[in-house]
């Protein structure tokens, strides 16, 4: 099974001549300076989206809860499930939006979590193109090779997933608080240099 089988892969809006804010604005867009790819927890940070109006488009492009938003330029095609989204959010050409097929038992959390697999991601990065900034086209990723698995095992390989991202959340706010704590000794030591 492939992607392509189980979904629905569109691209982003293309702004040709960038994204010019608006007064009276009627869309929010997500470009990739939006998208922090290091935080799990709120990757886009929706009230800094640049504005536009859109009242002219005749495409329905907003982003909707289920899609599966993925980076499609860069060495990193991280992934991101959309379990909330404002209303009237697009991406612009730089992302993928993957909804799933009606008819296919495919949760679109585990495909999230299985899209920033160390195995998805060597494969979308093996069938890059581009010397300057590895891009992968749509074609490409449709063929990406997608395990058919039942709804318990994908419920049970997200509920494993959400268990050890909270637990490398919790280690790295304690790792954190670590240094913090030795910033602070040596802190006080160059103080007493003073």
């Amino acid at each position: 099974m492939k992607l392509s089988d189980i979904a629905v892969i569109r691209g982003g809006r293309t702004f040709k001549n960038g994204i010019p804010e608006s007064d009276e604005p009627t869309h929010s867009v997500i470009q990739l300076r939006d998208f922090d790819k290091e935080n799990d927890q709120r990757p886009i940070q929706w009230e800094q989206l640049i504005r536009t109006d859109l009242t002219g488009s005749k495409v329905d492009n907003n982003l909707k809860v289920d899609d599966v938003l993925i980076v499609a330029k860069g060495p990193l095609k991280k992934a991101m499930y959309l379990n909330s989204v404002p209303n009237n959010v697009v991406a612009n050409q730089h992302f993928f939006i993957i909804r799933i097929k009606n008819d296919k038992n495919v949760s679109p959390s585990f495909l999230a979590y299985y899209l920033n697999s160390s195995e998805a991601a060597r494969w979308m990065l093996d069938n890059s193109g581009g010397s300057y900034q590895s891009s992968i086209s749509k074609k490409t990723l449709s063929e990406l090779p997608i395990p058919n698995i039942s709804d318990a095992e994908q419920q049970l390989i997200v509920e494993t997933a959400d268990s050890v991202r909270t637990e490398i959340q919790l280690h790295q706010q304690l790792i954190k608080g670590r240094v913090q704590e030795m910033d602070a000794v040596f802190g006080n030591l160059w103080k007493s240099l003073a």
